[in-house]
């Protein structure tokens, strides 16, 4: 499989979503991919759940090939979107998978329409307002990133025309990254940064951190009512450990955790196989019937 290649393609409103889609019946699967990545990082997991489920792993807003819209990066707009995307493809109930910021994105939608998604997986990933400013935390061991991230139109020129370099370091660095450098190859990093060279994908990408305080305030509200749906809180030793349990415990009822032993931050690229078993063990688990 090329990554710029088997895309399908749907405009909605202003929005051009590319997504892969694959499988048949059975439960509706959404994958939603982290930062820097695009939907290429669930390339292993696919297949493995196309076999009885229909999957959808979409480019996220400013990701990609999707469009980069000049606004709207906090998460309940992007979750906004994405059920947009769901509602055009004839969705009306799904079972979501996020990591990294896609956790995020994942966790939005599940607050804002708790009938619309009967199982969600939160993969390596935090909750502005349940434990992500530690991670934000340089002087407690938190990642450099955030900050950069958020800082303006520096960032980009900074790394712009340095997408390759920016992309490796964070992908391959040794806390938080892959745990076997193998697991990606310099093809994997050279499409996502071709993917962020884009125009306007770095202003994109980092639009999902500037807008972090606005995720927080949305959290604060939605955290006062837990998650009805169960809930598969997945981490790895060698990347956030237990912060994905320690996070979704905070703003769900029904949780439960893996640990991926040998893995870094990116368990779908690294751990494919173990990942998508898990998926499949937990999806067997019988969901609440959706409100009348």
């Amino acid at each position: 499989m090329s990554p710029d290649a088997s895309y399908e393609s749907l405009r909605i409103d202003d929005m051009r979503f590319a997504f892969r889609r694959s499988g048949g019946g059975g439960t509706s699967v959404v994958l939603l991919h982290g930062w820097p990545q695009t939907s290429w990082a669930w390339r292993r997991v696919e297949p493995l759940l196309a076999e009885g489920f229909d999957v959808v792993a979409p480019d996220l807003p400013g990701f990609g090939h999707s469009s980069k819209p000049e606004g709207g990066f906090d998460k309940r707009t992007i979750a906004t979107r994405l059920r947009a995307l769901l509602k055009k493809l004839g969705l009306p109930r799904v079972a979501l998978v996020g990591h990294d910021l896609g956790g995020h994105v994942a966790y939005a939608y599940a607050a804002q329409w708790p009938d619309e998604v009967s199982h969600l997986v939160f993969i390596e990933s935090s909750l502005p307002g349940f434990g992500q400013e530690e991670a934000m935390d340089v002087s407690k061991g938190g990642s450099w990133h955030f900050g950069f991230n958020m800082a303006g139109d520096i960032s980009e020129a900074l790394v712009r025309g340095r997408e390759h370099l920016f992309v490796d370091h964070f992908m391959r660095r040794e806390t938080v990254g892959v745990f076997d450098p193998d697991s990606v190859t310099e093809d994997d990093i050279a499409h996502y940064a071709r993917a962020l060279a884009r125009p306007g994908a770095l202003r994109c990408s980092f639009g999902y951190y500037r807008t972090l305080p606005v995720d927080r305030r949305d959290n604060a509200v939605w955290g006062q009512r837990p998650l009805p749906m169960p809930v598969l809180a997945v981490g790895a030793a060698g990347g956030y450990g237990p912060e994905s349990s320690r996070t979704i415990c905070r703003v769900a009822g029904d949780v439960r955790d893996i640990m991926i032993e040998c893995c870094g931050h990116y368990p779908a690229e690294e751990r494919p196989a173990e990942l998508a078993a898990a998926i499949r063990g937990f999806l067997a688990v019988s969901p609440p019937a959706p409100a009348a």
